[in-house]
């Protein structure tokens, strides 16, 4: 755990300034209670064209709403770093639940990897979104690495195991649609 306060320290000391505390509150924002996944898939779902990416894209948010937020956040039930350096003054407000894995990461990277699957130009996109909200998340000292690490990871897998479980389910013709945009 050393090594990830080093980090963390690092990127306090090192690489805050005003602009940045300003730009990463609102980037982490984005991710918040998974608000903006939940609305691309309510809107994909009420498109003809689209409802087949927004059916698996709300497969994965509840299948991963199960794995990370009732099953892993729990289990693990991870300490967040702010509590451990109380020195540390939060750009944000204290979250409420545990630290492991990154709820933010995990859906902002799974969602990336539901767009990457329907059309990969899109999904680069979403995946440099997912990656600034991760970063954001160190940023502001609410994660620690391995927390963003395994929030990516687990929220690939378990977008590519959604989708997996839900394409016989969930498909029909209007699938390449998305790709088509």
């Amino acid at each position: 755990m050393d090594w990830e306060f080093y980090i963390l320290n690092y990127i306090r000391y090192n690489l805050h300034s005003d602009m940045l505390d300003y730009v990463m509150p609102f980037v982490s924002l984005l991710g918040a209670a998974g608000a903006l996944w939940i609305a691309i898939a309510v809107i994909a779902l009420l498109t003809e064209k689209y409802r087949s990416f927004g059916k698996s894209l709300s497969f994965y948010l509840i299948l991963g709403f199960i794995i990370c937020n009732l099953i892993i956040k729990p289990v693990v039930n991870r300490i967040r770093p702010y509590e451990l350096n109380s020195t540390v003054q939060l750009l944000v407000s204290p979250e409420i639940d545990a630290s492991f894995p990154s709820g933010h990461t995990f859906f902002a990277f799974g969602t990336a990897t539901v767009f990457f699957i329907y059309n990969r130009k899109l999904g680069i996109f979403m995946y440099i979104l997912a990656l600034l909200i991760a970063v954001s998340r160190l940023y502001l000292y609410v994660h620690f690495p391995t927390d963003v690490i395994f929030g990516i990871i687990f929220g690939v897998i378990t977008a590519i195991v959604s989708y997996k479980i839900g394409k016989p389910i969930f498909t029909n013709n209007d699938m390449n649609k998305l790709r088509q945009v």
